[in-house]
């Protein structure tokens, strides 16, 4: 009787056995999903009968087959007594969820990267010459924003700098210019002579009489610009040709920078009056047509030329702004002098007639400067000697020269004239 009890239990041992297990398992959540849990990408939480969502649903008939073998995990056996359907719906208990992935959230932040803040700073204005643009901004060196841990917290950006610093303003007017009523214009009449020669001439019509002049102006000339204005003055019995071929030597020193205007006087002689009316002539027409920065006009005058220089500056006080005169006189009725930067020149074989009491005197007492006797050239050589004591800005200059009555002197044993570039040293800090 005992062996048929044990017959009679033995078909259904298993089974039972089987249904305990399924129970126990479904009780006990993940089954031996192990480590299904964990955050390495969720693979093993979908184990056994109690895995993942879809492979715990063990099949509405409860067959062992499909059940028992779902998921990747190693913790899910196969039941072997999967006969009950109630054992196979243990179901959403071994569910591990979603939670075994640990999310995108463990990449690594791109914050790390520099910022690109450190972008050029906007140049500034053109004021001068070109200038140049603004320095690239140190800021955008600042530190990046580490990598994130693995949780997945993004780094800080790294802040943007501050922009470049403003560059100096290159291709400007320059600060201060007075633009003409030239500037944004092309020039409707004037012609530009040609480097070296003293044509093509310009025309005006002055108190019944057609006067000649040259102006040239630079190869690289633009109407936005204003240009200081440099007018050359020839001497007694001279004419536009004398000075007119190269500006007194300084064209080529000036390098694109200044606007040239050679006056001629009637047949070779200045005459104050009637040439201050011809003069203001000019250079309203200029003014007129080209872009002039009328705060830096200059002039520059050899012999009857230079006291005519004087003249004009008497007559229009404030015009000016430097006056160049090389060993001047014959102009009779000069005004009394306003204050303008001045330079001078004489030669030591016209003296003691003429000397710096005749030349460079008057402009320094007019600027405030010391006047004292200033040094003689030596034999064969050329010295020049600043006044001391002018106010700011007016300053005054006295050339001496081994020599005579000229304007392009040159020392012993050299070929090239020490003039033009002393008169440019002298010019380049009132201009630019």
């Amino acid at each position: 009787m005992s062996q048929n009890k044990s017959c009679f239990f033995g078909p259904y041992r298993h089974a039972l056995m089987g249904a305990c297990l399924a129970v126990a398992l479904g009780c006990g959540g993940s089954g031996e999903s192990g480590t299904g849990g964990s955050p390495a990408g969720g693979s093993g939480g979908a184990t056994g009968t109690g895995g993942s969502a879809t492979g715990g649903v063990v099949g509405s008939g409860g067959n062992v087959s499909s059940g028992g073998t779902t998921g990747n995990g190693s913790g899910g056996k196969p039941g072997t007594g999967g006969s009950t359907s109630s054992g196979g719906s243990t179901g959403s208990g071994g569910s591990t969820g979603s939670g075994g992935s640990t999310g995108s959230g463990g990449s690594s932040s791109s914050g790390g990267s520099t910022a690109s803040g450190g972008s050029t700073g906007v140049a500034g204005s053109p004021a001068g010459s070109g200038g140049a643009g603004g320095r690239m901004g140190a800021g955008g060196a600042g530190p990046g924003g580490s990598a994130g841990p693995s949780g997945g917290a993004s780094g800080a950006a790294g802040r943007s700098g501050g922009g470049g610093a403003p560059g100096a303003a290159g291709g400007s007017t320059g600060t201060g210019a007075t633009m003409s009523a030239g500037c944004g214009k092309a020039p409707a009449t004037l012609k530009s002579a040609t480097v070296n020669q003293a044509t093509p001439t310009n025309s005006i019509s002055v108190g019944g009489m057609s006067r000649e002049f040259l102006v040239r102006w630079p190869t690289t000339y633009a109407n936005n610009k204003a240009y200081p204005l440099h007018i050359g003055l020839h001497g007694a019995n001279g004419n536009i040709s004398e000075n007119g071929k190269n500006n007194f030597g300084l064209w080529t020193l000036s390098k694109d920078s200044v606007i040239f205007v050679t006056l001629g006087a009637v047949n070779g002689l200045w005459e104050g009056p009637r040439d201050l009316t011809y003069a203001d002539a000019v250079i309203k027409q200029v003014e007129s047509e080209l872009c002039i920065d009328t705060s830096k006009v200059v002039l520059e005058g050899f012999s009857q030329g230079g006291a005519m220089s004087w003249f004009l500056t008497g007559s229009r006080p404030g015009v000016f702004r430097a006056v160049v005169g090389h060993s001047g006189g014959g102009v009779q009725g000069i005004p009394a002098l306003s204050a303008v930067a001045y330079l001078g020149s004489l030669g030591t074989d016209e003296m003691p007639k003429n000397d710096q009491s005749t030349q460079s005197d008057q402009f320094a007492k007019v600027n405030g400067c010391t006047i004292e006797t200033l040094p003689t050239a030596q034999t064969g050589k050329h010295v020049c000697t600043p006044y001391k004591g002018c106010k700011d800005g007016f300053p005054v200059t006295w050339c001496s020269y081994d020599g005579g009555h000229g304007f392009q002197d040159t020392d012993s044993g050299t070929s090239t004239s020490w003039v033009p570039q002393a008169v440019w040293d002298f010019l380049m800090p009132i201009l630019f």
